[in-house]
């Protein structure tokens, strides 16, 4: 599942997400306060496509297609 598929009206109440710096999407579950790696609907985890290197400058990350070809964002 791409994060453009994740959004907080796709999510169930009470949850919201966070992104980490290697791009992983992880879910929090906010009334329990707990995280999963998983989709609470779908139960499947989510890549942003995204991925912030630390050998490119800062404010660089580089990201990926849907055919997994790289490119940079700034």
């Amino acid at each position: 599942m791409a994060a453009a598929a994740v959004g907080r009206d796709t999510l169930p109440e009470h949850w919201s997400y966070g992104v980490c710096r290697d791009g992983r999407v992880f879910f929090i579950n906010d009334e329990l306060r707990r995280t999963t790696w998983l989709h609470p609907r779908t139960g499947e985890p989510v890549n942003s496509g995204h991925m912030i290197r630390s050998d490119l400058p800062r404010g660089w990350e580089e990201g990926f297609t849907e055919e997994g070809a790289s490119y940079f964002i700034e």
